[in-house]
């Protein structure tokens, strides 16, 4: 008998989490064009397709549980892989520039794929660079996570003799904020340009703020013709 249970439960939990990932990527949907507080449940289960009291099993919690599960399962994909692909730079080059231009090619590209998340960010996070105020929970350990990472790796640029010798908690809060601003001018101006673009462009701003004058030198030139030629019309655009 026990194991004939154990596999009810197995499925139960298999169903009960197919519920919440469908719930959950109808919820990013409303929530990213209605904001927390705009968002209904009753518009959460017409876009699942699923009942108001199917909701409510999957997430108790209401609203507020479902919101909190986007958060956490966004967050921790977003930092693992900005994390990872950091990591990864940084074993085959064993360079802490190259890792991070890589980290921020990738925060923006995860966010430039997921633009509804992008959207609930900029919608509830109002300004990246600062601390954590009236965020939940889960965002504020994201933050001081995300931020935390970004501190740490300006501080070995500095180290390393590769970034200027400024305050590296001010410089964490910069580069959150250039962040904020390119993704936010991404979404404004119609979702337009390719990831490529963004990226090739933030990481010349990264370099030219962040870098001592001989290393912009050395630096700026290969990711300039990484970027490919946006020049003109991009350009235009921005």
């Amino acid at each position: 008998m026990a194991p004939r249970r154990a596999k009810k439960d197995t499925l139960r939990q298999v169903r009960a989490e197919a519920y919440r990932a469908v719930v959950r990527r109808a919820a990013e949907r409303v929530f990213a064009e209605h904001g927390f507080a705009g968002a209904r449940v009753e518009q959460i289960a017409k876009e699942a397709g699923v009942s108001v009291g199917t909701i409510y099993r999957a997430y108790p919690g209401k609203k507020r549980e479902i919101y909190r599960d986007i958060q956490v399962q966004r967050g921790t994909e977003l930092i693992g892989r900005t994390q990872g692909v950091g990591i990864e730079a940084w074993r085959r080059r064993g360079d802490v520039l190259d890792a991070m231009l890589a980290g921020v090619g990738s925060l923006v590209e995860y966010l430039m794929r997921h633009p509804d998340y992008l959207r609930i960010v900029l919608r509830e996070e109002k300004a990246w660079a600062s601390g954590p105020t009236r965020q939940s929970a889960a965002q504020t350990v994201m933050w001081n996570e995300g931020m935390g990472g970004a501190l740490e790796t300006i501080r070995q640029g500095i180290d390393a003799g590769l970034l200027i010798d400024d305050a590296p908690e001010v410089m964490a809060r910069t580069l959150a904020a250039m962040h904020q601003a390119h993704l936010g001018y991404w979404l404004e101006s119609g979702q337009r340009e390719p990831p490529e673009q963004v990226v090739g462009r933030l990481q010349r701003q990264f370099l030219r703020a962040f870098c001592r004058p001989e290393v912009l030198v050395a630096r700026l030139a290969p990711v300039e013709h990484a970027a490919g030629p946006q020049t003109s019309e991009a350009r235009s655009n921005a």
